[in-house]
């Protein structure tokens, strides 16, 4: 069985178009999915569409890097801790709430507090909590010192190989673990 054509001239046609390039459907295909992962279609003398890699200027690399960067410290590669075993986060906002209201139980003379997470109840004493949600929050500024720092470097690079090879994932402190 013979096998389907396209045509071609500066995008696909299912009938001819005057001054095209019949192409074959498997062709086609090849340059539909090397396309959608970031390949670019170029022609060569003859009009002929093939595949290859885009070539990104150094400003449009270190944008990308700098997305993976933010990516990164947005991930629970970076926004992750460890209660009782459990790994959860707490956003910025969630931290700041917890310390307000925890302060409020402590003065209004209460020993423990309640977090939930994940609908499962912990309950801990006010101290340490507050003391966790301290400690939580001096991780967090650490890694987003981390973060910008990586930011800095990458803005300061100067070949698109210093920008591709630049590993973004180094520095960050410990996680931390807690326990009841």
């Amino acid at each position: 069985m013979k096998e389907q054509k396209m045509y071609w001239k500066q995008g696909f046609y299912d009938e001819p178009v005057e001054g095209s390039i019949e192409i074959e459907i498997s062709h086609w295909k090849e340059l539909i999915d090397g396309q959608a992962s970031g390949k670019e279609i170029r022609e060569d003398e003859n009009g002929f569409p093939f595949l290859v890699n885009r070539e990104y200027t150094l400003d449009e690399l270190k944008e990308m890097k700098i997305a993976d960067i933010n990516a990164y410290d947005k991930s629970d590669a970076v926004n992750l801790f460890t209660l009782s075993g459990k790994r959860m986060w707490l956003t910025k906002e969630d931290r700041v709430g917890l310390v307000n209201s925890i302060n409020i139980e402590k003065q209004a003379g209460r020993l423990d507090t309640v977090l939930w997470f994940d609908a499962v109840k912990y309950t801990i004493p006010v101290s340490s909590a507050l003391l966790m949600l301290n400690s939580l929050e001096l991780y967090a500024l650490d890694c987003y010192n981390v973060t910008q720092q990586h930011i800095a470097i990458v803005r300061g690079l100067q070949t698109g190989e210093e920008v591709e090879s630049y590993n973004y994932k180094t520095g960050y402190p410990n996680k931390l673990e807690f326990s009841l």
